[in-house]
């Protein structure tokens, strides 16, 4: 099942990004003509699991667990809120000045990074990645597989002018692994639930759009800022499941 998710997630956000590439009017989701080729390649991942799922029988399933309140502990909701309050730590240090941002351009932010990020991936990465590989080599060692996939999956990106080419590769790198460890470290604490995943998600994007208007208008400035905290909250994620589980991760559970 993991090898058949891989190829279709790949297989279809290349077949969309192909058409994006071929398509001038189609280089930016904020055209008619490029949106839904985006909006494919976004959801490249989620739709190979609800494909994969629904062959299996196993649909149902994955989408209550993208919903499953009750199983999440109070202290993933930390998680889910740090990149928000990281932001509003380094605000003091951005490198130029604010700018002020209104109710609906935030609630617009919230809506496209939801649509074109979290909701677009972690039934993939989270429901079927990490739900297959936590059992069988380690919650931090399949953390670390994804984010590697992650980043390959994101790679296409740097070929074409997007907002991710303007951020230097090996800070994306690094920033995608530590995002793959908070992510998998609440996916785990929260019992194989996927909602803390997609909210953590949602809000690693947000702080990111957000440090715009907070005065790191270069996005190499907020990625270099906030790289050493972030690892601060991936080894604290790591301690978290530690605490509360016994589990260090990078091997699977006797």
């Amino acid at each position: 099942m993991l090898i058949g998710f891989l190829a279709l997630t790949f297989g279809i956000s290349l077949l969309s990004f192909a058409c994006i590439v071929a398509i001038p009017a189609a280089r930016t989701p904020e055209s008619a003509a490029g949106l839904p080729f985006w909006l494919v390649m976004v959801w490249g991942p989620s739709l190979a699991a609800i494909l994969i799922s629904a062959q299996n029988g196993q649909l149902p399933a994955l989408l209550l667990h993208s919903i499953e309140f009750s199983t999440v502990p109070p202290v993933v909701w930390i998680l889910v809120l740090a990149p928000l309050l990281m932001l509003l730590m380094l605000r003091p240090f951005a490198p130029e000045q604010r700018r002020p941002v209104g109710p609906g351009v935030i609630a617009a932010m919230v809506g496209l990074n939801l649509i074109l990020g979290p909701l677009g991936e972690e039934l993939g990465w989270r429901g079927i990645m990490q739900a297959d590989l936590n059992p069988r080599i380690g919650w931090l060692s399949a953390s670390l597989l994804i984010g590697v996939v992650w980043l390959i999956w994101h790679l296409p990106l740097w070929t074409i002018d997007t907002p991710h080419s303007q951020i230097a590769l090996p800070l994306f790198a690094a920033h995608c692994l530590l995002y793959a460890v908070i992510i998998g470290a609440a996916y785990t604490l929260s019992g194989g639930s996927i909602l803390p995943a997609i909210l953590i998600h949602l809000t690693v994007n947000l702080a990111s759009n957000f440090a715009t208007f907070a005065g790191f208008r270069d996005p190499n400035a907020w990625f270099k800022a906030s790289l050493w905290p972030y690892l601060a909250l991936a080894a604290g994620a790591v301690a978290l499941v530690y605490a509360h589980l016994g589990q260090f991760g990078l091997w699977p559970q006797p």
